[in-house]
């Protein structure tokens, strides 16, 4: 639960940029461990796991390939997205 939950601006909530990053270190090792972890999400934390895909709209029209940017992250192949790719209007 410990890669679920974690402090994020000094609260103790879920972190959406970690939920993003989970979600899609999941999915290379498979969609199957993908689907598992969202299905966990939504039924523990439907509240944030709602809160999570507006977010993660939000990122993906702001930076349309920003999957790409994760697995190529995840790869090994380039640094960390730059974090201001994250942040978006409210």
């Amino acid at each position: 639960m410990s890669e679920i939950l974690e402090s994020f601006d000094g609260e103790l909530r879920t972190s959406n940029v970690g939920i993003l990053f989970n979600i899609y270190r999941e999915e290379k090792k498979s969609m199957n461990d993908r689907i598992q972890y969202e299905n966990f999400l939504k039924s523990n934390y439907p509240k944030e796991y709602d809160n999570f895909l507006e977010f993660k709209t939000k990122v993906k029209n702001q930076t349309p390939n920003i999957k790409d940017l994760i697995f190529s992250w995840l790869d090994g192949k380039t640094e960390i997205p730059d974090l201001e790719l994250f942040l978006v209007n409210e």
